[in-house]
């Protein structure tokens, strides 16, 4: 939260099922207590900075009263967040590179249409390689009103070379959530020499949201002349670059967990 240059924060793996095999009380209580967290967080966040965007990725569960599709609007929980990301809607579920079962597919669509209903933004990450898939993939979520990005790699580590033309490429200076066509899903710089080489690479497209982790390798972090410099296109619009944070699980590899 000390780098304002971020506008925005996206919460990562938020327990993408709640476990509806646990007994049902302690289940409603670990759906309480994570949407308490979020909505705690977002308040923080929006109190530095009233531009602060917040968009929980997977657990779209909670967005129900009962965290399932015949649930209510948890309004308290949805008042608090700009969006909602979702993995694997139509590609990726089981494997890479294949179809998500319909049944589940449904069901998250189902889930994702009461934090819709609000008008909150939602953006789709499907994992598939095969052209064909991801141009099916981008079309399944046009026509749901979704935001998507196909990408042909699980570890979220390259931009695509497909499409050679980003779906909805625009030079209009995004300055919402609301506003934006696309977006990138490069939170792994690994096939990356340095923070110029990735910059630079990021800062040669059209995409009107960058997701990156605000770390490179290690705790290196992003320099504030350097998020000002994504949040440039190739075009020379203006973007929206926001800061990736996994709030719903403990990752070994984090420079904090040592």
């Amino acid at each position: 939260m000390n780098h304002p240059r971020f506008l925005a924060l996206v919460l990562i793996g938020l327990a993408s099922a709640c476990g509806k095999d646990d007994d049902n009380i302690r289940d409603v209580e670990l759906r309480d207590e994570m949407r308490a967290f979020v909505i705690d967080l977002s308040t923080y966040a929006k109190a530095q900075n009233n531009n602060f965007i917040v968009i929980p990725q997977n657990g779209i569960e909670l967005v129900s009263s009962n965290g399932d599709t015949d649930g209510s609007p948890e309004l308290s929980y949805l008042n608090a967040i700009d969006g909602n990301g979702q993995e694997d809607l139509f590609y990726g579920y089981n494997n890479d590179n294949q179809l998500t079962p319909a049944v589940e597919s449904q069901y998250l669509v189902d889930l994702l249409s009461i934090s819709q209903g609000t008008n909150k933004a939602i953006l789709v990450t499907d994992y598939c390689s095969t052209l064909s898939n991801m141009d099916n993939a981008y079309t399944k979520c046009m026509s749901q009103g979704y935001i998507s990005f196909a990408a042909d790699e699980r570890d979220l580590n390259n931009i695509p070379n497909y499409p050679s033309t980003i779906r909805g490429e625009n030079s209009n200076n995004i300055t919402s959530l609301a506003a934006i066509e696309n977006f990138l899903y490069l939170i792994n710089p690994e096939n990356f020499n340095s923070r110029a080489d990735l910059i630079n690479a990021i800062s040669a497209t059209n995409y009107d949201l960058v997701i990156l982790d605000l770390f490179f390798n290690d705790n290196t972090t992003f320099l504030p002349s350097e998020i000002d410099a994504l949040k440039v296109k190739s075009n020379g619009g203006s973007r929206l670059v926001i800061a990736y944070m996994s709030i719903g699980e403990a990752e070994d590899y984090r420079y904090y967990s040592g």
